[in-house]
């Protein structure tokens, strides 16, 4: 493997998906393999260089020439001269070093757009579909005690199994933690409601403020009030929160506004209604594929409204 691009991959540049595969592919082919990138993460880390440039990998590559004692001799006075400042300054000096080692962690980003979806297989095998307006980010290498990544939208996890590394997702205000599982995650920031939805296996889920875990069951939905901070569970028919992935959108009973919120984030719209509206009203219907305006139209043909599209903007109104 080259080792410059192994360099971009851990300073985390650009690089074209064809490369991310090839590299990620390489560091899980074998222990080997991933003890060598370890090393060579470490010994970036150390050297100091901050700046991206091949002028900068060829510096980088000429201290690794040298022998690796001198350099984690080098490493190693750094780190005690560290130490000692700590030793007579006190904690403050540990938590600038700590925070500067953790600052060196590269995590990559996706940010779906609205009204679009996407898909993406991490390295372990885990995969995730991503709703619209959903942002993912995780870390270009997990690390050994846990898989963690943070999820801002709504998304589903097909998690691939590892019991000596559980898999974390920080979804807003709660964690949720698995070994292997299909759960899907409704966290938008500006919802007054985070959804954790499991299909089969099993979920642990937390409030970030709280040290107690809610063991979540196949078939049942754990929700967190962002207002109140209470998490409580309850039974649920599982496809009516995961068929967005199929492109499907199903209510069941569902009361208009619910309907509505679903509507702004399927199509990326910001949706206004007329305060005549009832927003309680029930539907229960299956909607596949169809367009914003094709919604809208079948909508009017239950409840008497008018509607008007403006961009990415609606308003609905009584007629």
């Amino acid at each position: 493997m080259d080792r410059e691009k192994l360099i971009q991959y851990i300073n985390g540049e650009n690089l074209s998906e064809k490369e991310l595969v090839e590299i990620l592919d390489w560091i899980e082919g074998s222990e080997k393999n991933q003890q060598e990138y370890e090393e060579l993460k470490k010994l970036w880390v150390l050297s100091g260089i901050n700046e991206a440039s091949p002028v900068r990998y060829r510096k980088f590559f000429q201290q690794q020439s040298r022998t690796k004692k001198f350099i984690l001799n080098e490493a190693f006075m750094k780190y005690a001269a560290i130490f000692i400042l700590a030793f007579f300054i006190g904690g403050f000096s540990i938590y600038l070093t700590n925070q500067t080692f953790q600052s060196t962690v590269a995590y990559n980003e996706i940010q779906v757009p609205g009204g679009e979806k996407s898909i993406i297989t991490l390295y372990d095998g885990t995969k995730v579909w991503l709703n619209s307006g959903t942002t993912l980010k995780y870390p270009s290498t997990f690390e050994k005690s846990e898989r963690k990544v943070f999820v801002n939208g709504e998304a589903f996890f097909d998690v691939a199994k590892n019991k000596n590394q559980p898999f974390v997702v920080n979804a807003n205000q709660i964690d949720i933690k698995v070994l292997g599982t299909r759960f899907n995650v409704y966290a938008y920031q500006d919802e007054p409601e985070i959804q954790v939805t499991l299909e089969e296996g099993a979920v642990h889920t937390k409030a970030i403020s709280s040290k107690k875990w809610t063991n979540v069951k196949p078939g049942e939905q754990a929700i967190y009030n962002n207002n109140t901070k209470q998490l409580h569970k309850k039974t649920v028919n599982t496809e009516l929160f995961s068929s967005w992935k199929e492109n499907l959108l199903r209510f069941e009973d569902a009361p208009f506004k619910d309907v509505i919120k679903k509507m702004e984030h399927w199509y990326g719209v910001r949706i206004t209604l007329d305060s005549s509206i009832d927003t309680e009203e029930a539907y229960t219907m299956t909607i596949k594929t169809e367009s914003l305006r094709e919604m809208l139209n079948l909508i009017s043909k239950t409840t008497q409204i008018k509607y008007e599209i403006n961009e990415n903007k609606v308003l609905i109104t009584k007629p």
